[in-house]
């Protein structure tokens, strides 16, 4: 496979069953005006992500149908949205897979620990 192939393809970890895992194409959205593409450069393996390899469920989800593990990672951006300015291509990042509401206390810094892991509303990309 040529180069310029390998880049329009985007491999992820598929988890298809019970202790049943493979890498296969993963096909990615159109970019938004709030969007970026990111470059994986390093991806850990979560507990969570150890949960859905042996029994193709975490907590209150079970995993019904195949989806992508590894939701932890860090790499560069690679291109920009038209409405992005916090960042610019090459920045470096790592990526939080939780999005939260960004509207309770625990979201605006309104508390003590400003913890926003304890927000009312919060979706995972998974």
């Amino acid at each position: 496979m040529s180069q310029s192939e390998d880049e329009e393809i985007n491999m992820a970890a598929w988890i298809l069953g019970v202790k049943n895992l493979s890498i296969q194409p993963y096909p990615l959205p159109s970019l938004g005006p709030h969007d970026v593409t990111i470059r994986i450069k390093a991806v850990d393996i979560c507990g969570s992500d150890v949960h859905y390899y042996k029994t193709m469920g975490c907590a209150n989800f079970i995993a019904n149908k195949p989806m992508v593990l590894g939701h932890e990672c860090a790499g560069i951006v690679q291109e920009l949205g038209t409405q992005v300015q916090s960042l610019a291509v090459g920045d470096r990042v790592a990526l939080e897979p939780g999005i939260s509401c960004q509207t309770c206390n625990f979201c605006k810094g309104h508390t003590k620990d400003n913890d926003y892991g304890l927000a009312g509303e919060k979706w995972f990309f998974l």
